[in-house]
């Protein structure tokens, strides 16, 4: 099964769900989706590769530092990225996502803007780990 991402109801704000055959794979989309909210995902392509790492104790904690990212490369560094290719490993007690995306500055006229985004959130934010699909569900303040 292809991963993927799609939102999920909600009153107020953007709940995500993303999905992948690897936790990395739905961090991926979890990425993507973020972008989408904001942006036409479709229109990125992409032409400086920007590297990431991220750390978290566990993978929600993981899962919010790498959104958080996300968010403050579309806000501070004027940046939308595409093409993810990451790897998650376990260090000590800590896990670690590192990897990069091909990015490119944000052209309105090309990438459109659909809502601003305020930040991630813990709340109802899971991590799914099932025997054929691995899945993160998360909201965003709009």
């Amino acid at each position: 099964m292809a991963g993927g991402y799609r939102y999920l109801d909600h009153v107020t704000d953007a709940y995500v769900e993303a999905y992948g055959d690897s936790m990395e794979e739905a961090f991926s989309y979890a990425a993507k989706g973020t972008i989408n909210i904001m942006f036409e995902l479709k229109d990125i392509l992409g032409n400086t590769k920007h590297e990431f790492k991220v750390e978290g104790d566990d993978y929600s904690e993981l899962l919010f530092n790498w959104i958080d990212g996300i968010i403050l490369l579309i806000a501070v560094d004027n940046k939308v990225a595409s093409n993810f290719d990451l790897k998650i490993s376990k260090l000590d007690s800590k896990y670690q996502l590192t990897g990069h995306a091909m990015t490119e500055s944000i052209d309105i006229s090309k990438h459109g803007y659909k809502t601003e985004l305020k930040g991630v959130t813990y709340h109802e934010m899971e991590i799914l780990q099932e025997s054929d699909m691995n899945k993160v569900r998360f909201i965003l303040d709009l």
